[in-house]
């Protein structure tokens, strides 16, 4: 069955939320973050605990302008009920990140006053 809109929640901050699936079936919730342009960023911890092979390293340059580097990691998660391949970065914290990259396609419905966190598949374009 494939899924053409994924919805999500905002919490206290407020901050928006989605729950991500992994293709193994592990769920975990991640925000959704405007400001990073990768896909999937997941704390190391939980990297480690589901035991995904490592890919490499990529640098990012955060909001202060700072560069860090991050450890990547190759996994795969139900993206619209559909396995999608992808990186996933690692970093220090106990939250995860859904980035920009994972944007593509959609359109993405972020309203707090209405508690509306929503990524809907566009239809496929016509060539």
């Amino acid at each position: 069955m494939k899924k053409h809109q994924i919805q999500g929640w905002w919490d206290d901050e407020p901050a928006p939320h989605l729950e991500v699936t992994l293709s193994s079936g592990e769920k975990f919730d991640v925000i959704v973050d405007s400001g990073y342009s990768g896909t999937l960023m997941l704390p190391f911890r939980r990297i480690e605990r589901l035991g995904l092979e490592k890919y490499g390293h990529t640098y990012h340059r955060l909001a202060n302008g700072a560069s860090i580097r991050t450890a990547t990691y190759s996994g795969e998660i139900l993206w619209f009920g559909q396995k999608l391949s992808l990186l996933i970065q690692a970093n220090e914290t106990d939250e995860g990140l859904l980035g920009t990259e994972l944007f593509q396609g959609c359109k993405v419905e972020l309203d707090p006053d209405a508690n509306v966190v929503s990524f809907r598949k566009k239809p496929a374009r016509r060539r």
